[in-house]
């Protein structure tokens, strides 16, 4: 009589009776892992949090759990043998959507993709069971052959245009016509993920994917654009702490968007003093801010390109302003005049805790910003071949 009644109050409320929704990760390893320690971690950009963790035995492993919202994350394998030194190249890095669901994850320890890059082949384990992975993974396969075209043309701009360079050689014909051919590619590629972000908005993929313009270097978007977003954004998550987390983010990147007005900062000069930026950008002039430091290699390598372009141009109105990120200043200074940098030369001695860093968003160098004639930010990325086409296209 007993289990009658709770049958019938079962029937009456619905689903209370059934089991909450969770997530279950069933994990098939090939290859020799036994007794590997297994690890699930949130992605929360840049970190992870740790959120279960296990051991393989006869290949296969077992995560459960309940989500309040599906996420990215990203079960980790350590192969770092026992008794010898632990490193992160012997980890094993594979994120996805997690979502309350039934989850199947499969690979070989040898050949799963680690966290750093690794010359032995690599591939990405089979992931099935849940929609939000489903979904991204569609979005990545549309753009492959875009992606796999530009990186075609990347390795051919290295061995053509890159490389000579590094030599003295600037083979700038060719080198413009590969710098078009990628841009053209890279802008079908950004107005593919524009269109996927704004139909998907309402899922956690299209919002982690809006919130990425935002986790790059640069801000590649235009300050109407992310204006549309923060709408959309608040229609599809409406008094949720992801639209104020998206809010605080867009409004940061508004300062360094595309179309944007540079941002002023306070620098010192060559001669120790304080100065802002801005009496160093010529009004009605393009400008380039270029920011490096003297032992930064690749900063090193670019400069015989910028005395090239500076020589080129500077007549016809275009002007560098180098920006240091030198803690050092006699390093600094003993750079500029190894390099013959004979451009306005200016500097940020907080390296990656000052201004240039807090402001800016650089997280390495070099980095390149084109300013047009009103001083809005008008090209990002410029080296090399980049800026030689953009200047080009300017005043020739």
């Amino acid at each position: 009589m007993r289990t009658v009644i709770i049958v019938l109050a079962c029937l009456l409320v619905g689903y209370s009776c059934q089991k909450a929704p969770r997530y279950v990760v069933n994990g098939k390893i090939s290859g020799n892992a036994e007794g590997m320690k297994v690890t699930l971690n949130r992605i929360d950009y840049p970190q992870l949090e740790l959120i279960d963790s296990t051991v393989i035995k006869d290949g296969k492993f077992v995560f459960e759990g309940v989500l309040a919202e599906p996420g990215y994350y990203t079960i980790q394998i350590d192969r770092n043998p026992k008794g010898e030194e632990f490193s992160l190249r012997n980890v094993t890095n594979s994120p996805f959507y997690l979502e309350n669901s039934v989850i199947s994850f499969s690979g070989n320890i040898d050949s799963l993709p680690t966290m750093y890059w690794s010359n032995k082949p690599q591939k990405a384990p089979k992931v099935t069971g849940s929609a939000m992975e489903d979904l991204y993974q569609k979005f990545q396969a549309d753009g492959r052959e875009l992606r796999n075209r530009s990186s075609d043309l990347y390795e051919q701009y290295l061995e053509e245009y890159h490389r000579p360079a590094l030599d003295g050689i600037f083979n700038k014909e060719r080198g413009i016509e590969l710098a078009r051919a990628m841009e053209k590619l890279e802008k079908q590629l950004a107005d593919m993920k524009w269109e996927f972000v704004k139909n998907n908005i309402q899922t956690v993929v299209g919002f982690d994917m809006a919130k990425q313009y935002f986790q790059d270097m640069y801000v590649r978007i235009t300050p109407g654009q992310i204006d549309e977003l923060e709408t959309l954004v608040e229609k599809a998550w409406p008094n949720t702490e992801k639209a104020t987390e998206f809010k605080k983010m867009a409004e940061v990147g508004k300062r360094i968007a595309v179309g944007a007005k540079y941002p002023d900062i306070e620098l010192v000069n060559p001669e120790g003093k304080k100065v802002k930026l801005s009496e160093y950008v010529p009004a009605g002039k393009y400008a380039m801010l270029e920011f490096w430091a003297s032992w930064c290699g690749p900063c090193r390598g670019e400069i015989p390109h910028l005395r090239e372009v500076y020589k080129e141009y500077k007549d016809k109105g275009f002007e560098i302003i180098s920006i240091s990120i030198d803690r050092n200043d006699a390093e600094w200074k003993k750079a500029m005049k190894e390099e013959n940098m004979v451009w306005t030369q200016l500097n940020d001695p907080g390296e990656f805790n000052g201004p240039v860093a807090k402001v800016y968003n650089v997280q390495g160098v070099p980095t390149c910003i084109l300013l047009d004639k009103e001083g809005r930010i008008f090209k990002t990325d410029m080296r090399g071949a980049q800026l030689d086409a953009v200047l080009e296209e300017i005043y020739d």
